[in-house]
Order: structure tokens, then sequence, then C-alpha cells
């Protein structure tokens, strides 16, 4: 039988504790993952609440899934999905200038 807890996270923001919240689920996730999946699993995985959701929101955003349609399999309140979104550009984002930054170290 699968324990059921809660997760705390205090943070200034939502995306902080969002991203709190996840580190403290003791899963070894670290944030949001990709997840390997196609875009049937994808559909199904949103409409259906459960413990490994939030990932498959994340991989629908990263497929280009808009909000609205996300909003439509999933009910979130598009204000929170919003919010997912600028945690994932800002990852993107992060990541890319990392990449710049190493790029340039090895010319």
């Amino acid at each position: 039988m699968k324990s059921v807890g809660e997760a705390m996270s205090i943070g200034r923001t939502f995306k902080e504790s969002l991203q709190k919240a996840l580190r403290s689920l003791e899963t070894g996730s670290y944030g949001f993952e990709e997840v390997e999946s196609d875009p049937d699993r994808i559909k199904t995985k949103l409409k259906i609440p459960g413990a490994e959701r939030i990932w498959y929101i994340a991989q629908a955003m990263r497929t280009g899934m808009d909000i609205k349609t996300i909003h439509e399999y999933t009910k979130i309140d598009p204000w929170f999905l919003e919010n997912i979104k600028h945690i994932l550009e800002f990852e993107e984002h992060s990541e890319f200038k990392v990449l710049q930054e190493t790029s340039k170290m090895e010319h």
C-alpha cells in the first residue's frame, strides 16, 4: 500500500513554493524533469489526477500544447499553468546560457 502524504513548502512566490514542494516529495525529482511519453499518453495522464500529473503537464508544455488545451484536460486554473510555463521557460533559457558558456570555454 502506498503512503499518501503532503509536502509543505514556503516561499515568496508560487513558483518558488512549487519547486520546493517538488523537491520535498522524496521521489528523487529535483524539478520538472522530462518524462518519456507519446502524445496520447500525455493526454490520458492530464485527464486523470495522479501523483505524476504535474510532470506530464510540464511535458505537454514542452511538446507545444497550449495553456487552454491543458486547462481543458486538467481543469487546473490557467493562472497556475502560466506559472508552470514561466518556470519551464526560465529553465530552458538557463540551460541555453549554460550551453553557450560551455561552448565559449571549449573554443
